[in-house]
């Protein structure tokens, strides 16, 4: 099993694989239960999701208790695997249950900081020869004394160009070199340079050019012209058309597969590649003083190939591939031979039928027999090449028995059969049906001979396994054809309904695909550890936290994954600003088929509902209060619990309107209503007339409220529905002229003075004759 993150898991082997024998895992990293523990010392974090506005954290004043620590690893012995074959219980869906010791087994054990590791996919196929002649840079044997790090890095970028030109074209590689740092000054002239024209050839290059000075030599006499100029995008395309250029001009074809490179130098300056007379002499000295007929021995001993494939079809193993050597003919026996990657040991070896690689033969159409140098077979897969890794070894030889005779070896890197492949296509808890639905693929090369197929359910945070099924394998014909080289791609599906429950709920959650050669899903085991999941949604809304009438309304939805287990629904309130409780009410969960079709996969979420009616209460004015909804354990709502948190609410509306004021005969008619979340337990209203001018009170009345349906239906204020008054206040001409204001007051003094909560009306301008 491979870590795709840091972690601090230490594996011991070799018993990684075997549950029966152990699982050990230490030292790791671990997501903590996201559940809210809440008591009179712990601060609990408020919680948030896109519903939600604000979330602060508190202390709630209510024991509580939370499994969270950390734990050592658990050993399964082959008398527990036992027991959990067979506590499997099924639902009437099909759905299997944990096993109910494991699931104990776990409880009791703290959590283990971890980042569970888990498997990645290894496939591959094809395989680069590791000892080819002209296959890697031939610069080393070069003489580079004296060079400097640019012009050795020129001499790279050229020398593979430099070889393919000699297999396609003819040109000699030493020629090709010596032209290329003449004409470009090691690349850094400008045309070199800009354009990666590296031998000044004119014209244009898929219609690309530049137009620039150059000076040329007519009889005799060195003069300066415009001409246009080949562009193009790197050096590897300049190298490539030069070779092109010299096979398309048939003036150079007397040079072409020459292999003497003074002959070639001679030839080129008289068929009139270039117009300066001692061009054939700086051409030997650039090839001597380097030492580039080395890059000429390079391409005159050809020894590369490549394997295509080497890989599991069905019940067969295929190589196929190419292996072209100057040393070998038509006449030799080609033998594959196959070693083990790690011992060289030999496990196979076979005379081949010689396959026509078109192909090859256009590349390397001047060694030997380039067509012919493809192989393609198929043999047996047995537990020989299962889990190995594989060394292809290519042999031209004389020896009917395929010992070295002549002829050339290629060995080629190795290919392990070990490809292991998965993918988790669903791992989903169903809100409908209370599953966790898993389903899938598993493909290994190393599943051969092990034709029993597992599905175990581990525990990454309590390192714990809590159950294995024997499962059958599905169809995915998808999968082979994605991965046609993939033992056993095609049956390599899996399914599985498993029932959810608080085991699962909050620690990281492996599923591991094991296939294995015991019944009991121990012995001889491949396994894939897919990517650990966390089921620890916790997602709820507010959707009424009101003022009704003397009563507060709340009503919303609560769904929590960490809620399975947890058969009682509390709706606590609590004062945010004196950090303590004020109440809470067990609560009868109410079908909310809407949050199922919004959130399928929350535990419960169809049945998340909750709608209650509290009194308010005089602890609940002014503050900030919060709603929490919790899940618990314990009938009396402490325990095991998670929470969620809702933003707080100040209930301190004070809300009015002057609906009517008349003066008449001395009296003044006033009408309207007052309603006001701090008018609780202050049942005296009075209206009071006050004198700005004078700055004395006037008048002070005893009202009874009257009813205000209006002012309920469009306000969440306590008392709304009965918060209308209408009096009349004794005036006289005296307070014609003066600032006069309304004040309306709730007392809980039948003086009017006490507690008392006031909203002053905007002055009036009246006049009192």
């Amino acid at each position: 099993m491979k870590n795709k993150k840091q972690s601090r898991v230490k594996i011991v082997l070799p018993v990684l694989f075997t549950f029966g024998a152990s699982l050990l895992f230490f030292q790791a990293d671990a997501q903590a239960d996201s559940s809210q523990s809440a008591d009179a010392n712990a601060q609990v974090v408020a919680t948030t999701d896109a519903n939600t506005q604000n979330n602060n954290s508190q202390s709630l004043n209510v024991s509580t208790s939370q499994n969270q620590s950390v734990a050592s690893a658990q050993v399964y012995t082959q008398s527990a695997v036992a027991a959990n074959q067979t506590t499997n219980n099924s639902n009437d869906d099909g759905a299997v249950s944990l096993d109910n010791s494991a699931v104990q087994a776990a409880a009791n054990k703290p959590v283990v900081e971890t980042n569970p590791g888990y498997s990645t996919s290894q496939y591959n196929v094809t395989a680069e020869p590791v000892n080819a002649a002209n296959g890697g840079s031939g610069a080393a044997s070069l003489n580079t004394a004296g060079l400097t790090a640019a012009q050795k890095a020129f001499l790279d970028s050229i020398h593979d160009g430099a070889i393919s030109t000699w297999k396609q074209y003819g040109v000699l590689p030493s020629l090709t070199a010596a032209q290329a740092i003449i004409e470009s000054g090691w690349g850094q002239s400008s045309l070199a340079s800009q354009y990666h024209n590296l031998f000044g050839i004119k014209g244009s290059y898929n219609g690309h050019s530049v137009t620039l000075p150059t000076r040329e030599v007519y009889g005799g006499q060195s003069v300066i012209i415009n001409d246009a100029f080949r562009a193009y995008d790197n050096n590897s395309q300049s190298v490539q058309d030069h070779g092109y250029f010299l096979v398309a001009n048939s003036r150079y074809h007397n040079l072409l597969w020459k292999t003497n490179y003074r002959d070639v130098t001679y030839l080129i300056r008289a068929d009139g590649y270039a117009t300066d007379p001692s061009y054939t002499t700086t051409l030997n000295s650039v090839i001597e003083r380097y030492g580039l007929t080395a890059w000429d021995q390079e391409a005159f001993d050809t020894n590369t190939g490549h394997v295509d494939d080497l890989s599991v079809r069905g019940d067969q193993l295929h190589i196929s591939g190419w292996h072209v050597a100057s040393a070998s003919n038509s006449n030799m026996h080609h033998f594959i031979i196959l070693l083990d990657g790690n011992t060289d040991q030999e496990l196979y070896r076979q005379d081949v039928s010689k396959t026509y690689r078109q192909d090859i033969q256009n590349l390397y159409s001047n060694t030997g027999a380039a067509g012919w140098s493809g192989f393609d077979i198929t043999i047996p897969y047995t537990s020989t090449f299962a889990g190995r890794n594989i060394k292809v070894v290519s042999r031209y030889t004389n020896d009917a028995k395929g010992d070295p005779n002549g002829g050339k070896d290629l060995s080629f890197n190795s290919v392990s059969l070990n490809a292991n492949m998965a993918a988790l296509d669903n791992m989903s808890l169903d809100a409908t049906t209370g599953n966790i639905n898993i389903s899938g693929w598993h493909a290994a090369d190393n599943s051969l001979g092990k034709k029993y197929h597992y599905i175990i359910i581990f525990d990454g945070s309590k390192q714990t396994e809590l159950g294995r099924y024997l499962v059958n394998s599905v169809t995915r014909n998808d999968v082979a054809r994605a991965f046609p080289g993939l033992y056993n791609a095609a049956n390599s599906g899996f399914s599985l309904k498993l029932k959810f429950s608080s085991a699962l709920a909050g620690d990281q959650i492996q599923v591991i695909s094991r296939y294995t050669d015991d019944p009991a899903g121990n012995g001889n085991a491949v396994d894939y550890w897919f990517a650990p999941k966390t089921f620890n949604q916790n997602r709820a809304y507010l959707e009424n936290f009101k003022v009704s009438g003397n009563q507060v309304h709340i009503s919303g939805w609560h769904a929590s994954d960490q809620s399975v287990g947890k058969k009682y629904h509390y709706i606590i309130v609590f004062d945010k600003s004196k950090g303590k409780e004020i109440t809470r009410y067990r609560v009868e969960n109410k079908a909310r088929t809407d949050i199922t079709r919004a959130y399928s996969n929350i535990y419960n979420a169809g049945q998340s509902g909750f709608d209650i009616n509290v009194p308010l209460t005089a602890g609940m004015v002014g503050d900030q209060i919060q709603v929490i909804s919790r899940y618990t354990d314990d009938p009396a709502g402490n325990g095991n619990v998670v929470d969620y948190w809702f933003a707080p609410q100040t209930f301190n509306q004070n809300l009015a309107s002057l609906d009517q004021v008349a003066v008449k005969n001395n009296q003044l008619d006033l009408a309207g209503w007052h309603a006001t979340d701090q008018g609780l337990n202050k049942p005296y209203h009075f209206i009071i007339l006050y004198d700005w001018t004078t700055g004395k009170e006037v008048e002070r009345q005893l009202v009874e409220n009257v009813a205000r349906p209006d002012v309920a239906n469009a306000f969440a204020v306590y008392n709304a529905g009965q918060s209308g008054f209408k009096v009349s206040l004794p005036v006289d001409s005296s307070l014609s002229g003066h600032r006069l204001q309304v004040i309306s007051r709730y007392s809980d003094s039948a003086s009017g003075e006490g507690n008392h909560i006031d909203y002053w009306f905007e002055p009036l301008n009246v006049t009192i004759k």
